[in-house]
């Protein structure tokens, strides 16, 4: 990935029984222009996306040489990191549909959601997250060797998950959301006075959404998207999993947005959820939260190296809290106030 608008393309060429007549180029699999006897080329303007840049030699008999291909991704750096989206209520079908995934995963029921809230339009990067190290002498998370910005940080607890979502209510002057681990009431979500409660509406600060909000806005909220994935039933259009991840996760916002522009909800890394882990039951249900306590946190949406099914917008997945992976990270929610 590249952010330049310009290129600029250097080759060399020589012919063992004859001389080269000429070189030509093409831009994208288009035509074949010449390039005279000049063995660079400067290619300007290309828009925003995935670009193929071949050159070819011809000698003086007429014969062509086999071709020499460039290939690299132009983004201007627009994807905005620690943008949101908010995501209107509504009532919604939550649960395992296809009746194909792992009993956890059903039975099927009705959730509503009685408010609106800002989710984090991308997972969080390694960017934010070192960001947040630095200013609290934390060590960094380890990247390994995949590289670290605009890619989702990975190999956070949700300890840590939690931590960055108060040092982020600290920054912007809200109440924070959480009891962090070795507090009083560690891991106990708070209202705005900063007092405990098991009523997610009532807290104000940066957290990580539960799992309800999470599956909500993967189907794409009131828009009801009936897609088996986050935006697509093609799940390479939407997600880095096993198929196609080349064993990494990646930049994020590089593949198809779903219907309420959030990225990434299917595959590349699974995101850590408030909740702790809870069978669903047939009852309806509205806003839910589960505070009592378990062994496990909920996490969603699959990652890098699941199959197909793994990121799933019906799929659950659950870790200890303590846990870290190249295989977790997070995403931020809070509430409209």
């Amino acid at each position: 990935t590249i952010s330049q608008s310009s290129s600029t393309f250097s080759w060399n060429g020589s012919d063992s029984d004859g001389t080269i007549a000429k070189y030509e180029y093409r831009k994208d699999g288009g035509t074949w222009t010449s390039n005279g006897t000049s063995t660079s080329y400067t290619w300007s303007g290309y828009l925003e996306d995935y670009h193929t840049f071949e050159v070819r030699a011809q000698d003086n008999e007429g014969a062509y040489s086999s071709t020499v291909s460039w290939s690299f991704t132009y983004s201007t750096g627009a994807v905005v990191v620690g943008e949101m989206v908010l995501v209107e209520g509504g009532t919604f079908t939550m649960g395992d549909e296809f009746g194909d995934l792992e009993d956890w995963c059903r039975p099927v029921h009705e959730v509503t959601l009685t408010y609106d809230f800002w989710l984090g339009k991308y997972e969080v990067t390694f960017d934010e997250y070192d960001a947040f190290c630095e200013a609290t002498g934390r060590s960094k998370p380890d990247d390994w060797g995949w590289g670290r910005g605009t890619r989702p940080v990975m190999n956070v607890s949700w300890w840590d998950a939690i931590a960055y979502c108060n040092w982020l209510s600290s920054k912007e002057g809200l109440p924070v959301a959480y009891r962090l681990l070795g507090e009083t009431d560690e891991g106990q979500i708070l209202d705005a006075n900063g007092n405990v409660t098991t009523d997610i509406t009532k807290v104000v600060g940066y957290r990580l959404p539960t799992q309800a909000e999470w599956e909500y806005a993967a189907r794409g909220g009131k828009y009801r998207s009936p897609y088996k994935y986050s935006g697509s039933d093609n799940v390479d259009e939407v997600a880095w999993y096993e198929e196609n991840s080349g064993s990494k996760t990646h930049e994020i916002g590089l593949k198809l947005a779903n219907v309420l522009g959030i990225y990434d909800m299917s595959g590349n890394v699974w995101e850590w959820c408030s909740d702790w882990w809870y069978y669903y039951t047939e009852t309806p249900k509205t806003n839910p939260y589960s505070s009592t306590i378990d062994s496990y946190r909920m996490n969603r949406g699959g990652c890098w190296y699941f199959g197909a099914t793994g990121p799933r917008v019906a799929n659950r997945g659950y870790s200890d809290p303590t846990g870290t992976g190249s295989n977790l990270g997070l995403r931020i929610c809070r509430m409209v106030y």
